[in-house]
């Protein structure tokens, strides 16, 4: 009996591990500053008792948007090759956005805490993600003869 030999590739174990843990902590980040956005922002600006803008509950739900694509790319990396990149460029401009709008140029302890593991440690391992998600999905597609 003859059996078809291929050669299957996975996709690294800890990428999809590390977009499962990104999940978790957008979505954790999320629910804390859609629900208590008056209490991140006076933590944020290191002042308490502000109320916070409408703008800060809207980032709560698009940081909860982020955890849902991230758990997408972590399900199916070869099929959402793109969302890791989406990721990286959504935790730069968002960074840039927060900077200027909400911390208005001025940066605290808490501040800098905040948009560096908030967003900075995460950009060159969503950019290494979505290449070898890529790799991945250049891997499976039919070959042309």
């Amino acid at each position: 009996m003859k059996t078809m030999q291929t050669q299957q590739t996975l996709f690294p174990h800890w990428m999809r591990g590390f977009l499962l843990i990104a999940t978790a902590y957008n979505a954790g980040w999320g629910i804390f500053i859609g629900w208590f956005p008056s209490t991140f922002y006076s933590w944020i600006l290191e002042t308490p008792g502000l109320e916070a803008p409408e703008q800060i509950i809207w980032l709560g739900r698009g940081v909860l948007v982020m955890a849902a694509l991230y758990l997408a790319t972590a399900i199916h990396p070869s099929k959402f090759w793109y969302l890791p990149f989406f990721g990286a460029f959504t935790k730069v401009a968002g960074s840039i956005w927060f900077y200027f709008n909400v911390l208005e140029q001025a940066v605290g302890d808490k501040a800098l805490f905040h948009l560096l593991m908030n967003d900075w440690i995460w950009v060159p391992f969503l950019l290494w993600i979505g290449v070898e998600a890529r790799r991945d999905r250049l891997r499976k597609l039919p070959k042309k003869d």
